[in-house]
C-alpha cells in the first residue's frame, strides 16, 4: 500500500530567507521525515514501513516561507492482519489508515522534533523546569496516544529506547536545529506545520542552531547570531592568539578568542563590546558542556 502525506512548514518571518538556510530547513525535513518513517511500527500495530519517498512540490519565498513536501510513505502489515484490511488495521487498534495517517505521521514527526530540542536543551543548559518546549512534546504525545490507541508512557518509552543510541540522538538533533533555521535566525518567527501553529515563545525556547561534530563528540559547537563580546585581551599582530572575551549571556568567564577569515585584527582593534555573529566551542565535561573557545565570523556592530 502506498499513502501520500502532506507536509506544510511555513516559516512567519519578516523578510526573505536566505538559501544556505532554506536549504538546511529541507535537510532537516527530510531527516524528520524519515525518523518518522522507521518510528512508525513502534505506535501502530502489525504496520510494516517498507520505504519512504520524499519530494519537493513547492517552495514559496514570498514572506512568508513555505515548503511543501509530499512524503510518500510505502507499508503493509503482518500477515495475520491482511485479511481486515485495506481501510483498517482492526478493530483492536482502531486505527484508519486513509483518514488519519496524515494526522499521524505529521504528529510524530514534530514529537520527533520537540524530542530533539529538549535533549539538546538538556545537554547545553543542564535539566531545569520545562519551558515552552517541553510542553509541546508533552501535549503532542497525547495528541499521537489518542490517534493510536498507545498510552503516552508506550511512547516515551519507545523514544527513549531508539534515541537511547548515541548516533541516532545526534542525528535527530542536529536535524531538529535545522528544522528549525529560518525562524532562529530570524528573530524566533512563529512556525506552522499543517494545523499545527508554535508561537514566538515556543521558538524561543529551543537552543539555536547545535549541529553535533560528528568528527569531534568532545567538542561539539553551537552557533550564536549578534552575540555581545566584551573583549579583555587583544593582539593587533595576530588573530588566531592573544584574545579574550566574556560572551554575554553564555559564560560569565573569559574564554579565548579566535578571529575567523572573515574578521581582521584590526577591524576591532581598540573596542571593548563587540556584536557579531559567532561560534562556540565546547568541552564536553560529563554530562556537562563547558564553553572553551568563541570563532567570531563576522561583525554586526559596536557598542
Amino acid at each position: 500500500m502506498q499513502h501520500d502525506t502532506e507536509f506544510s512548514v511555513r516559516y512567519l518571518t519578516d523578510g526573505p530567507v536566505p538559501i544556505r538556510d532554506i536549504i538546511e530547513s529541507l535537510r532537516g525535513i527530510e531527516t524528520l521525515l524519515q525518523e518518522a518513517s522507521r518510528f512508525l511500527p513502534s505506535v501502530v500495530d502489525g504496520l510494516e514501513v517498507q520505504r519512504i519517498e520524499l519530494k519537493v512540490r513547492e517552495i514559496a519565498q514570498e514572506s512568508p516561507l513555505r515548503e511543501l513536501i509530499c512524503a510518500s510513505i510505502f507499508f503493509g502489515f503482518q500477515a495475520q492482519l491482511e485479511d481486515e484490511v485495506p481501510n483498517l488495521i482492526t478493530d483492536a487498534t482502531g486505527f484508519v489508515v486513509p483518514d488519519r495517517f496524515d494526522t499521524v505521521v505529521t504528529v510524530l514527526a514534530l514529537i520527533l522534533v520537540f524530542y530533539g530540542a529538549g535533549a539538546i536543551k538538556d545537554l547545553v543548559f543542564g535539566s531545569g523546569p520545562d519551558g515552552a518546549a517541553e510542553k509541546q512534546l508533552k501535549g503532542l504525545i497525547e495528541e499521537l496516544a489518542f490517534e493510536t490507541g498507545k498510552s503516552p508512557k508506550n511512547i516515551k518509552d519507545a523514544l527513549e529506547k531508539r534515541y537511547g543510541d548515541k548516533v541516532l540522538w545526534k542525528r535527530l538533533a542536529s536535524a531538529t536545529s535545522r528544522f528549525f533555521m529560518p525562524s532562529k535566525r530570524q528573530e524566533n518567527a512563529p512556525m506552522e506545520v499543517n494545523n499545527h501553529y508554535f508561537n514566538q515563545e515556543t521558538i524561543k525556547d529551543i537552543p539555536a542552531e547545535y549541529l553535533v561534530d560528528h568528527e569531534a563528540d568532545n567538542h561539539p559547537a553551537r552557533n550564536f547570531p549578534n552575540a555581545l563580546l566584551e573583549i579583555h585581551a587583544q593582539d593587533k599582530d595576530h588573530s588566531g592568539r592573544g584574545w579574550a572575551a566574556i560572551v554575554e549571556g553564555i559564560s560569565d568567564k573569559r574564554i579565548r578568542l579566535k578571529l575567523m577569515d572573515e574578521v581582521s585584527s584590526s577591524e576591532i582593534w581598540g573596542h571593548d563590546r563587540v556584536r557579531g555573529n559567532i561560534t562556540i566551542v565546547y568541552d564536553r565535561i560529563g554530562t556537562e558542556m563547558v564553553p572553551k573557545e568563541v570563532h567570531l565570523h563576522d561583525v554586526t556592530g559596536f557598542l
